[in-house]
């Protein structure tokens, strides 16, 4: 309980030391995007704060996550001779939990205060802007693999929203396109991260994936089981020993093949339909997650419809979102049912577009055909709820329909794809057909996503 206090009070921090910097006069105009460091005894953490001036002073607002929910915190303040003093409020936004004094420094502001009752330090800056020589292109050969999900792994590139990066994974087992084994992690090695710059939490970050194609003419595919999630328990297995778990892989026609099948599979051509298994952005601060696992972060989510031509929507809990990729498959059925896909490298071309203070706090996708809504658990009945809830809270939030008349549109148009159902964490997607929400009139100014599965987004 300690350390979600703490946690809390570092994330409420780092707004009011934004909100300070700016009444310092660091700009003439403080009203803005800021980026804030807030400092507490148990480490640092980076978030961002929108301020504001009003008739009496400032007031500000971050739009981050905390342990108890997601709602931003507010802060409210004024100038004095010794500098800008600042009141935080709890999510109410009218409980005071903690104070700031704020002062100008050449190199952007800082200052020090209380947050339920613990000391805080923190500074502040204002996002980068994008250089006018920067490039727009970025070829990217990554050298190193990793694991893991986190926060703590230094980014391998820095990135601004529209540009697009050029890049490669390995394999599961970590084999590149030469069959090369490239790394010690191994499962699911990730390329990347890649830091988006001026991602803040409380955005959202949108993946536009251009290309995701095999880069070899192999693919591996183990011969076992169907995992015993997906079957009942009587059911009888036994491996095969006595044929390949290579497949051969036509790229130019688009199918692969077993090697060396059995006899009775020697006619079995399979249409390719490359995926990525996992996409993920940092998971919330001090936490680490194997690439095995999935969660509101994305993750290993093993979902087949994560294709060329496909834009993904993850929401940023760390600074810079820190983006990463890998675990491709040529092809894949509903629920990795066996473990595997038919596992392979992969070139991928993809750009990144920012939704400032926008947040949806579960992964969702978009392609030509389906707006498609993930709900990740480790209950397949929880999974379908969180799906089945937020594409209801992406309907009244785009839309701006009440429960009722969201309800109405998905019990005659929702589909549902079961994505992954064999590791610790189980995927289900919702989805609607665009041609439905066609029908549906959208509102100039739809309301901002800040919502779980299980809340409303709205209130109705």
């Amino acid at each position: 309980m300690r350390l979600a206090v703490s946690n809390l009070a570092l994330r409420a921090s780092i707004g009011l030391f934004t909100t300070g910097v700016l009444a310092a006069g660091v700009s003439p105009d403080p009203s803005g995007r800021w980026e804030v460091t807030t400092t507490v005894a148990s480490g640092s953490y980076v978030a961002g704060l929108n301020l504001t001036r009003n008739d009496s002073g400032y007031e500000g607002e971050g739009g981050y996550l905390v342990p108890s929910g997601d709602f931003p915190f507010r802060y409210t303040g004024s100038e004095r001779s010794d500098g800008l003093h600042l009141q935080i409020l709890g999510p109410t936004g009218n409980t005071p939990i903690g104070e700031l004094l704020l002062t100008e420094k050449p190199d952007g502001l800082k200052g020090a205060g209380h947050l339920y009752g613990l000391p805080i330090a923190v500074s502040a800056r204002r996002p980068l802007l994008r250089p006018a020589s920067a490039p727009r292109l970025h070829v990217f050969e990554p050298q190193q693999f990793y694991g893991n999900f986190s926060g703590a792994i230094p980014p391998a590139l820095h990135i601004f929203p529209g540009d697009t990066v050029q890049t490669k994974t390995v394999d599961c087992n970590g084999d590149d396109e030469h069959g090369v084994h490239r790394t010690l992690a191994s499962n699911n090695p990730q390329t990347g991260p890649f830091y988006i710059e001026g991602a803040m939490v409380g955005d959202t970050i949108a993946v536009h994936f251009t290309k995701i194609r095999p880069n070899r003419d192999t693919a591996v595919q183990w011969r076992g089981s169907i995992n015993a999630h997906a079957m009942p328990s009587d059911y009888r297995q036994h491996a095969t020993e006595d044929w390949s778990m290579i497949w051969d892989l036509d790229r130019e026609h688009g199918t692969a093949r077993p090697e060396r099948p059995s006899e009775k599979l020697k006619g079995l051509v399979i249409k390719l339909s490359p995926m990525l298994g996992t996409v993920a952005v940092a998971p919330d601060h001090f936490e680490s997650y194997e690439s095995g696992h999935s969660g509101r972060y994305g993750g290993n989510m093993d979902y087949h419809q994560i294709r060329e031509g496909v834009t993904l929507y993850l929401p940023v809990l760390q600074a810079g979102a820190l983006l990463t990729f890998g675990d491709g498959h040529a092809v894949q059925g509903d629920g990795e049912i066996t473990g595997q896909g038919l596992e392979t490298s992969m070139d991928v071309e993809f750009s990144v577009e920012l939704l400032k203070d926008k947040l949806f706090v579960q992964p969702w996708a978009e392609d030509d055909e389906y707006v498609m809504v993930s709900g990740i658990s480790q209950s397949l009945q929880e999974a379908l709820q969180f799906a089945t809830g937020g594409l209801a809270n992406w309907l009244k939030t785009t839309y701006q329909l009440d429960s009722s008349e969201a309800a109405t549109v998905l019990a005659n148009s929702i589909h549902y794809d079961i994505a992954e159902v064999v590791d610790w964490d189980l995927h289900v997607v919702a989805k609607i057909p665009k041609a439905q929400l066609a029908q549906l009139q959208k509102p100039e100014s739809p309301a901002t996503l800040v919502c779980f599965a299980t809340i409303n987004c709205t209130g109705n």
